[in-house]
């Protein structure tokens, strides 16, 4: 296949791919938006959601006692977005460290 036939192709599968991902998107960015009031600003600044896999969604922490603090309230998180956000698909929480080569750089900026 040559490489303009693949360019052809690439066109017509990522408007599919984006419309498949776009609520994904969506949801991310609205819960991100809730974050700080749904968890405190405090542990809001030490965490980020990242990623919406429905029913999960994935949030990056910086430190272990942070995480340590977060599990608790998985429930109560839960509860809250999809209280406030209706079309919520998330039913559990998965709090995770950074990549390593990124602790660095993210305690740098704070």
């Amino acid at each position: 296949m040559s490489l303009q036939q693949q360019m052809e192709q690439a066109k017509r599968i990522f408007p599919r791919l984006f419309q498949q991902h776009q609520s994904l998107f969506k949801e991310l960015d609205l819960v991100r938006a809730y974050w700080p009031e749904t968890v405190g600003p405090a542990l809001a600044g030490r965490s980020k959601p990242i990623r919406v896999q429905p029913p999960k969604l994935v949030v990056e922490v910086l430190d272990p006692p942070w995480i340590e603090l977060l599990r608790p309230m998985r429930g109560q998180i839960v509860a809250i977005l999809r209280r406030e956000l209706p079309d919520c698909r998330i039913r559990r929480i998965e709090f995770r460290l950074p990549e390593d080569d990124m602790v660095g750089d993210r305690h740098r900026k704070s």
